[in-house]
């Protein structure tokens, strides 16, 4: 029997991954390049209200028979890929995980109260009141994990990423994982393809 692998994608904050992405050029460059490859693609569409529900989900749809899972996520979705490897890794030691993460968003523990107030989520226009109660369940993803622990973790910034200064990012996530950093571009992340060439490359020699 052919090993399962999965390769899942998380939309960041306030944003969503509709049925049809195929007006979306970067999910559909993931997709293609997970599906070349021989993965499973699984988008997943993420209301960070209910950030513990999914990743209950997300870890039933990666139980057996997968042996191999990567998390892929942009901006906020870029964060939860990581909580998501680091709470598969507790759960199922033995499948091997990577989590690549487009400008990611970080110390949500620190950074959550910055959320709090009306929103509006500009894929579905939504309207909604995020609470101390929603920043706090961040929080206890964030703190239930380590983030720095030594597993696969590919983070590519773009310099012109509006939302997030690319030198913190650098701060955070150079000593922790693999970091590459792309002149130009926004917050919405241009270098996809570069970026999913890069972990090609070297994710082989990773695991």
């Amino acid at each position: 029997m052919q090993p399962l692998k999965k390769f899942f994608y998380f939309n960041g904050f306030n944003s969503a991954i509709l049925d049809d992405f195929s007006g979306n050029p970067k999910i559909v460059a993931v997709a293609e390049f997970a599906q070349r490859k021989g993965y499973d693609f699984v988008p997943v569409s993420i209301c960070y209200r209910r950030a513990q529900e999914h990743v209950d989900e997300i870890l039933a749809m990666a139980g057996e028979p997968v042996s191999e899972a990567v998390f892929c996520g942009s901006s906020m979705g870029g964060w939860f890929a990581r909580i998501v490897q680091l709470m598969l890794n507790k759960v199922r030691p033995g499948v091997r995980t990577a989590a690549i993460a487009f400008n990611p968003a970080y110390d949500l523990s620190m950074h959550g109260y910055l959320l709090l107030g009306q929103q509006r989520n500009y894929v579905t226009l939504e309207d909604y009141e995020w609470t101390k109660d929603h920043s706090a369940r961040l929080r206890t993803l964030e703190t239930g994990v380590d983030y720095g622990a030594a597993s696969p973790f590919f983070v590519y910034v773009d310099k012109g990423d509006e939302v997030i200064g690319w030198e913190r990012s650098s701060a955070k996530h150079l000593p922790i994982s693999n970091f590459i950093v792309f002149e130009g571009g926004c917050h919405s992340f241009d270098h996809y393809n570069e970026a999913l060439a890069h972990f090609d490359d070297s994710h082989r020699t990773t695991w």
